[in-house]
């Protein structure tokens, strides 16, 4: 068996698509979650942490065992662990949850497109995840921003 030590077009295009995943999910996060969610400024460092790391770890995975043939236990094992850290933590928000969806989400979809899918194919989705957020949590906010006002002049 040889070791090899670099393949150059794997190599490049884990660092294209990891840039591109740490781009997005760093958007996702800092700039639509911690912009439209004032729930305190400690909560949403842990979260802001949470899903910067959770992303990357998601990325790496799939990207790194893409290749590997997973047999039905070994997906039913890994997704036993991800139940069991949910069931073990505090519970969290919906929003929160959904969002830490989204970023595994696009993490997942970053590491596993494969050499048919073009750069212009990743910025597509990923811009439309990207917009549909913002655009949500713009209308989400604005219509409550409109109920505060409405119920302060009852």
């Amino acid at each position: 068996m040889e070791l090899i030590f670099a393949n150059n077009q794997d190599l490049s295009n884990l660092v294209i698509n990891l840039l591109l995943n740490i781009f997005v999910v760093i958007i996702i996060s800092k700039f639509i979650y911690l912009r439209f969610n004032n729930s305190g400024k400690k909560a949403l460092n842990e979260f802001f942490f949470t899903y910067n790391s959770a992303g990357l770890i998601t990325f790496l995975l799939c990207f790194l065992l893409s290749n590997v043939k997973l047999d039905l236990g070994f997906a039913l094992g890994l997704f036993a662990i991800f139940a069991i850290l949910r069931f073990r933590t505090e519970t969290i928000k919906v929003k929160e949850m959904t969002y830490f969806f989204v970023v595994i989400g696009v993490s997942a979809i970053n590491a596993l497109s494969n050499n048919n899918t073009s750069l212009a194919e990743l910025a597509v989705a990923n811009g439309s995840i990207i917009i549909l957020l913002f655009i949500l949590e713009f209308v989400i906010s604005r219509n409550s921003v409109k109920k505060d006002n409405s119920s302060d002049s009852k």
